[in-house]
């Protein structure tokens, strides 16, 4: 441990020494290497999403009660951003949900939407494992207790998607971005390959008998090296100490290889590295230009989806309600305590009433 402790500290700065700079003459670059076709393609497979499920994420709050928040957050906030009006108070309460909303939901969604569409060279695309599949398919007729007890002992359930390119087959965990990791997840990934890579390694055998190794790679769909928060380099330095040592210090930092077979890696790519490793993993530098073509087809998927859904009329009437029932937060003055009337303003009545909402159910 003591070996590792001391390593750990240069490993970790290796990680994180990468610098992204913005340069338009190599986007410029890159925007001749997108396929008009697969971002048309990526569009329509997201367009139908959102059409949908964006609605779902603010249509099924109904009153106050659905919108509470962190009180003492809230006040703050409002204090800070003068929010003492109730439909500008009703506008940062819904636009904040609606934001944590879609951060869970557009995750899986583009993981499933865009994945799949690569590699840009493979007989085999981005799927779900089928040994994943197989496993959940066994729990199939279990109640939802049941289920959930079987679950903790999978051996695929860290894994979102795989794939397989002439002899290696690459799995991975995508995560959706620089600070979604926390460290419950740092320890169960750990765990994870720890417990499972020979395994996952055994079954990859006998899934594909002409793969000889494995890549798993842990993935952060937008951000930079320098932008996370460790947590993933969290997890590369607790492997030194659990069977895997650095393929390569000097020309590939940060990748491990499993110091038993040496056929195993594990990796992480972050940003344009997680797109460029989805659009071809064994190749990445030829597949730069994939996070154009992802951005292209969300830009493009939405100008459609929203307007087919009627997104905007939507809001607004969801909006017109939320701010009604702001307005309606009032204690009549004369009921309040004489320091209350004296040392408190309109503002701060305000403020303090809408806080209170996140302590009821009904009634607010």
């Amino acid at each position: 441990m003591k070996d590792m402790a001391r390593g750990a500290l240069p490993f970790s700065n290796a990680l994180r020494s990468r610098r992204h700079v913005f340069d338009t003459a190599e986007i410029v670059a890159l925007f001749k290497l997108v396929d008009e076709g697969r971002v048309d393609a990526l569009s329509n497979s997201l367009r139908g999403y959102i059409s949908t499920n964006l609605p779902a994420a603010f249509e099924k709050r109904e009153g106050l009660s659905d919108y509470r928040t962190n009180p003492y957050v809230l006040m703050t906030s409002a204090s800070v951003m003068g929010l003492s009006d109730p439909a500008k108070f009703g506008d940062f309460l819904f636009n904040s949900k609606l934001y944590m909303a879609l951060e869970t939901s557009f995750g899986k969604q583009i993981e499933a939407a865009f994945v799949g569409q690569y590699p840009l060279i493979a007989d085999h695309r981005w799927t779900d494992a089928p040994e994943k599949v197989a496993e959940f398919a066994a729990l199939a007729g279990l109640d939802r207790e049941a289920r959930a007890q079987k679950r903790v002992g999978s051996v695929w359930r860290e894994i979102d998607r795989s794939c397989v390119v002439g002899s290696r087959r690459f799995i991975t965990s995508i995560k959706s971005g620089p600070n979604t990791i926390n460290d419950t997840q740092v320890a169960g990934m750990t765990t994870a390959i720890v417990t499972n890579h020979k395994t996952w390694m055994t079954e990859t055998k006998n899934t594909y008998p002409n793969v000889t190794s494995l890549d798993i790679v842990l993935g952060l769909t937008y951000g930079t090296d320098k932008t996370t928060n460790n947590k993933e380099n969290q997890i590369l330095i607790k492997l030194l100490d659990q069977g895997f040592v650095e393929e390569d210090p000097g020309n590939k930092p940060g990748i491990l290889i499993d110091s038993a077979t040496r056929s195993i890696r594990v990796y992480r790519c972050i940003g344009r590295e997680f797109w460029s490793f989805i659009g071809q993993p064994n190749a990445v530098e030829t597949a730069k230009h994939v996070f154009l073509e992802i951005l292209l087809a969300l830009s493009k998927a939405l100008s459609g989806g929203i307007e087919e859904a009627g997104i905007e009329a939507r809001i607004n009437a969801r909006l017109l309600r939320l701010s009604a029932s702001l307005a309606k937060l009032q204690f009549p003055r004369n009921s309040l305590p004489d320091w209350v009337r004296d040392d408190f303003s309109e503002d701060q009545l305000f403020w303090f009433a809408t806080a209170m909402t996140a302590f009821y159910d009904e009634g607010i």
